[in-house]
């Protein structure tokens, strides 16, 4: 029952969320009614979106209508026809269209919206089906002589009866698969060819086209470097360049014979100098490179030997971790200046990008991976310039220490989301331990706002989520809130909904009866549900049934009678058995008469409600098998009440189901919620309500300590655990005085403002076009999805100023290593679980990234996005 608000400043939120339900759809360039579409009209025109637009006949198109008619409901037709047809698709009521599997010849559609109330109102777009459109990414070869060719196209969307053009002119093409095709087709002159892929027929389209060079035949070759030195032993790279011709290769040789000699130096077929050990004459000799294809055709490098003053490096190859050193010790043999001079990549000394060395060989690696990988330490003899050695450094990223997939999980259960000192701390002692250690931790106090302002509250709240050390109590406490539920939509001072917040801290690991009988009389729900001043029947009014319905309905026992798995007891038919009725309503409403706010004042929350006598009913009741004698007191009347639901077969598996999903799961097996519930039952000489073994055999059940997720576990995460798992994750955190709760209103969970008593969402909503329960997707929207990852990516950004606080120094080290920064994601997000396919869609979108900034920025962002880490498994 959503209570009367009294005295709100921005009215009951209810209205806003009835009947907001969605599918966990990220959606974007979501249309909206031009402004002024509110108000009423009798009549007018009706406006279509998108006026014009194509579309292939593999995706649908939304359309929205704009109807300034009051009432505004309309009809969607597709070409006159209401709802469409297979031959030139269907639109839904809602405006969706869905392409027919074969385009039509009139592939130019019209689709209207038609007032149901003016049919002569009608609105109309323009559709047009393609195919779908093929891409090109490349031709090999992409550079050809004149004369005849063949080519492989490589692509996408690729169809049997695609045509290859070529300069715009189809020709001979074969389709091998969706992906390649194969084209031959003949050049007469060099240039620059456009190669293109056509879907012909009805709803033609035309890929992207890709360059072809043509070059003429005639045959060229060049040789590099044309003129070298090099010490005698040593060896000097050439290469070589045909051109004209498709057939590359060369013959190499040195003074003109084939592959050199002992005498003048050897060259190797890859154009791989090594220069005589000792010096012939004369000291020049020329490396040459002739044209397998045409043999008059070569080119030529000189190479003056000198003697040589040698540079050796020891090691020749290393692999330095990012941060780390490596020494290097060059070695100078023929010169008494033994001298070197260091740098890495050509750079004297360094630099700041791929490293630095000093005077005595030492390498430090960067911090931060540059874009190349490999970087190369050179020692040059200052002797003689061209006398040098060099080592390969290979750089590695120091891989963050694999999280353990076992403790995250649980952390996201029992907490607000793993931060990395929880994790390392459940890693170090054990969940066991980690729960004992979090069932003696002092309770994270309360304060009172200074201004009583709801909004500093909410602050705090925000704060405490992602900062308090008491995590567990403080997750307890949250599902506790969910089911024992208040709201500033009524009590809209802080002073007023504190006393309710402090008693779900205080109990949260204590009994479910203290903690029931304790919010009975709290001034909170006095005021809440109005069982402040609810008195017997009489002149002066009579008992108050608000409080007593949600004390049983949604507090204890539920609607209808629950076997000790959760399943429903089913009576005649069939049907659920109900628990209770309107007389048991009525019963336990007299039984809770005679409370008053403390001194009998008009709201007063400094304490619990007392007793007033002469306001309790004190006739006799009887309900859910329960009698309360004549004659008691409020507060005996009360103590039989709570005793009476506490005994109720109902409670245990009620509660049990109420708090797993909370915690754990949506949809906990049968045996999992039977064996909460017999620990809630004390079955095993336990006592009954007791929350702290309730809350320990939620999270060390085998079914939430499974790891190996199944089809049915997890649960959604709210937008309140989302944003604040995600802050902790990246060891931030929501500061007390920020400015972002206003979003959560957005995001429809604004904190402490549930819009009714059934909390944010119901605990019985279903995932959308599915039996499994799912409460959190009810606010889970496209355009409450959209705003979520709004809120992240400011988080990311910074772009809260001084409301959030996120660490990113972890990921420095991998913003130019993109599977390494990939995998980083995965280890803090994910706990590395992430499926290949999102590993190589996160590398692709971050890649062209402008700098390491912003790629760390782009794989956070996309990985919280994603399913795998909107949902708690």
């Amino acid at each position: 029952m959503t209570p009367t608000v009294r005295r709100s400043p921005r009215g009951s939120l209810a209205s806003r969320r009835r009947g907001a339900l969605a599918t966990l759809v990220l959606a974007a360039g979501l249309l909206l009614a031009p402004a002024g579409a509110a108000r009423a009209q009798v009549a007018g025109s009706i406006a279509v979106y998108p006026t014009s637009s194509s579309l292939a006949v593999t995706g649908t198109r939304q359309f929205t209508a704009y109807v300034p008619i009051s009432p505004n409901t309309i009809t969607w037709a597709v070409n006159g026809i209401l709802g469409g047809n297979a031959a030139i698709g269907t639109i839904s009521t809602g405006g969706l269209y869905t392409p027919p599997r074969t385009i039509p010849a009139a592939n130019t559609l019209t689709i209207t919206a038609r007032s149901t109330a003016y049919p002569t109102s009608v609105g109309s777009a323009t559709l047009i089906l393609t195919r779908p459109v093929p891409s090109v990414w490349s031709v090999s070869p992409n550079r050809i002589t004149t004369g005849q060719f063949s080519i492989s196209l490589n692509g996408a969307n690729f169809a049997v009866d695609s045509q290859v053009l070529i300069g715009g002119v189809a020709v001979t093409g074969t389709y091998v698969s969706a992906t390649k095709m194969l084209a031959s087709s003949s050049a007469a002159a060099p240039g620059t060819l456009q190669v293109a892929v056509r879907q012909p027929g009805p709803g033609a389209v035309t890929s992207n086209s890709v360059s072809l060079a043509v070059v003429a035949a005639n045959i060229g070759v060049t040789v590099a470097p044309t003129t070298a030195s090099v010490m005698l032993g040593g060896s000097r790279a050439f290469a070589s360049t045909v051109t004209g011709t498709v057939n590359t290769a060369v013959i190499w040789s040195v003074n003109g014979v084939s592959g050199g000699s002992a005498v003048v130096g050897t060259v190797s077929s890859a154009g791989l100098y090594r220069a005589p050990a000792t010096m012939p004459s004369p000291a020049t000799v020329a490396v040459r490179a002739t044209s397998v294809a045409n043999p008059a055709v070569l080119a030529q490098a000189s190479v003056t030997l000198v003697s040589p003053v040698q540079v050796t490096l020891t090691p020749t190859a290393a692999t330095v971790k990012l941060g780390e050193t490596q020494t290097f010790v060059a070695t100078v043999t023929g010169t008494p200046n033994t001298a070197v001079s260091w740098s890495v990549n050509g750079v004297a000394g360094g630099s700041a990008s791929a490293g630095t060395i000093d005077a005595t060989g030492l390498y430090t690696a960067p911090s931060v991976m540059p874009q190349t990988s490999t970087v190369t330490v050179r020692a040059t003899a200052v002797a003689n310039a061209s006398s040098t050695a060099q080592a390969s450094v290979t750089l590695t990223s120091p891989p963050l220490p694999p999280v353990s997939l076992t403790a995250a999980r649980f952390l996201e259960q029992s907490s607000f989301g793993p931060s990395p000192a929880t994790l390392a701390r459940v890693q170090q002692i054990g969940i066991d331990a980690y729960l004992d250690e979090q069932f003696g931790m002092p309770e994270t106090q309360i304060p009172v706002p200074a201004g009583n302002g709801m909004g500093e509250l909410r602050q705090w709240q925000l704060s405490n989520f992602t900062t308090s050390p008491d995590q567990l109590r403080q997750r307890v406490a949250y599902a506790l809130s969910q089911i024992v539920v208040t709201s500033s939509n009524k009590l809209v001072y802080a002073d007023e909904i504190l006393p309710w917040m402090r008693l779900l801290s205080q109990h949260a690991f204590g009994n479910y009866r203290d903690l029931l009988h304790d919010v009975s009389i709290s001034p909170s729900m006095g005021k809440y549900l109005d069982l402040a001043r609810s008195m017997k029947p009489g002149m002066a009014g009579g008992a108050n049934e608000n409080y007593p319905r949600e004390l049983m309905q949604l507090f204890s026992v539920g609607t209808s009678r629950l076997n000790q798995d959760g399943s429903l007891m089913l009576g005649p038919g069939g049907q659920p058995l109900p628990t209770y009725d309107q007389n048991t309503v009525h019963q336990v409403a007299l039984a809770l008469t005679g409370w008053v706010y403390r001194n009998n004042a008009y709201e007063d929350f400094t304490g619990p409600m007392v007793p007033l006598a002469a306001n309790h009913d004190t006739s006799a009741k009887s309900f859910l098998g329960c009698s309360l004698p004549a004659g008691q007191s409020a507060p005996q009347d009360l103590d039989g009440v709570i005793d009476c639901l506490m005994q109720h077969p109902n409670m245990p598996p009620f509660i049990a189901t109420r708090l797993i999903r909370s915690l754990v799961m949506s949809n906990p097996s049968p045996q999992y919620i039977t064996h909460v519930a017999n620990v809630f039952a004390g079955v095993n000489g336990g006592a009954r309500g007791d929350l702290k073994a309730t809350v320990r055999a939620i999270l060390t059940d085998p079914e939430a300590r499974n790891d190996v997720a199944t089809a049915t576990q997890g649960r959604l995460k709210e937008p309140l655990l989302q944003t604040a798992g995600f802050l902790r994750a990246l060891n931030g955190s929501f500061s007390s005085t920020n400015g972002l709760v206003y979003l959560f209103d957005h995001l429809g969970q604004m904190p402490l403002t549930p819009p009714s008593v059934f909390s944010w969402f119901s605990p019985l909503y279903r995932v959308p076009n599915s039996a499994l329960f799912g409460p959190e997707f009810q606010i889970y929207s496209p355009s409450e999805a959209t705003l979520r990852g709004n809120v992240l990516y400011a988080m990311l950004q910074g772009n809260g100023g001084g409301d959030t606080t996120v660490d990113l120094t972890p990921f420095q080290a991998y913003g130019n290593d993109m599977p390494a920064l990939v995998e980083a994601a995965n280890q803090v997000l994910l706990y590395g679980r992430m499926p290949p396919e999102i590993r190589q869609a996160l590398i692709a979108a971050a890649s062209p990234g402008y700098d390491a900034k912003t790629r760390i920025a782009t794989v956070l962002y996309l990985t919280a996005l994603s399913g795998q880490y909107a949902v708690q498994y």
